[in-house]
């Protein structure tokens, strides 16, 4: 059904009240004042007023008017999304999207944390995002790098941003796509390498190459990459599976004497599962850390005892991050224009270099 002029005047004065500019006791201005602002009569100004009445957000009182009820400090101004999309558990993620649920509310925002599950044909199920969609978001945002998905959001009208991380890839949909600062973390990393007289590091990984900034970096300051790759079939993949896979692929690599006789200075894992299963194996090997090998592992704050050790690593800090993104975020639903903040990597010194 068609929206009616009343209905169109009681949205913006609704959106108005819950967006607090009028407090609780506050009186909202006149009739008169309401119909030359919104180019209408008497009728449908008093009924949108009405119709906010009925819905508890005002009081109508002789001689003063409309006056703004406590209901305006507890209503949500609206609805921002967290979406998320990889293995189901992450830490990282959870984390994120906690710190996130904190800040908006906070800020009188009600928080959705929406999780798009990859299936083992890569594809990816946006019936729950298309349902959060059509009850209405402000704002979304994306820890993802598909294109399908920005595109549903941006289609929908709804002003969204994407933690990019490594990627450069460009989302024409979105406000904007948050890069990660990591040189400054890399920097701290090469000199630990470096105290340490490193000079070949052998990488465990898994479906995505090692970040090319940094691996430039290792070049420059003479230390020496090799590679060795785990990929799993199908993208659906459980934090279960990735510390297996990582107990696997370390575990074979090392079986074979030629390559035990060649032991690497430092080991390198991006990501901590995948490390957690790693460094079980090295152990189980026989190696000791640091004293044969060193390991350095992609991780993020407060996971640390997933891997078991106080392991040296690079990463993320879900906390802070949630800080720097929802800051920007919330500057950007003040109607403000800030620049894109990078989301800047630590280094976490440890006990394996």
């Amino acid at each position: 059904m068609k929206a009616t002029l009343s209905d169109e005047i009681a949205a913006a004065l609704r959106n108005e009240l819950t967006g607090g500019q009028w407090v609780a006791g506050a009186a909202l201005p006149s009739v008169d004042y309401l119909r030359e602002r919104f180019g209408a009569g008497e009728y449908a100004v008093r009924r949108a007023l009405k119709q906010l009445r009925d819905e508890g957000f005002i009081t109508l009182r002789q001689r003063v008017g409309a006056v703004a009820t406590e209901k305006v400090s507890q209503a949500w101004k609206g609805t921002v999304a967290f979406v998320h999309v990889g293995a189901v558990g992450s830490y990282y993620s959870h984390q994120l999207a906690q710190q996130l649920t904190w800040r908006f509310e906070e800020a009188g925002w009600r928080m959705a944390s929406i999780f798009l599950a990859v299936e083992r044909d890569g594809s990816i199920d946006l019936a729950p995002l298309r349902r959060h969609i059509s009850n209405g978001l402000s704002f979304v945002v994306g820890a993802f790098a598909r294109y399908e998905i920005s595109d549903m959001i941006g289609a929908a009208g709804v002003p969204h941003v994407i933690l990019g991380g490594y990627s450069t890839r460009e989302f024409p949909k979105a406000h904007a796509v948050l890069q990660s600062d990591n040189r400054p973390c890399y920097d701290k990393l090469i000199c630990a390498l470096k105290a340490r007289r490193a000079k070949t590091i052998l990488e465990f990984d898994f479906d995505r190459p090692m970040d090319r900034s940094f691996k430039n970096q290792l070049f420059a300051a003479g230390l020496y990459v090799r590679r060795v790759m785990h990929r799993f079939e199908g993208n659906g993949v459980s934090l279960g599976a990735i510390r297996e896979a990582g107990y696997r692929t370390v575990a074979d690599f090392f079986a074979d004497e030629r390559n035990r006789r060649h032991l690497p200075d430092v080991v390198l894992f991006d990501d901590d599962y995948f490390a957690a299963g790693g460094i079980a194996a090295l152990l189980e090997a026989g190696f000791r850390i640091p004293e044969d090998v060193g390991v350095v592992s992609f991780m993020n704050r407060g996971n640390e005892l997933v891997i078991g050790k106080k392991i040296t690593g690079i990463g993320c800090d879900p906390a802070a991050d949630g800080d720097v993104i929802a800051a920007y975020v919330l500057k950007l639903l003040a109607g403000k224009h800030p620049a894109p903040p990078s989301v800047p990597w630590r280094f976490f010194p440890g006990e394996s270099l």
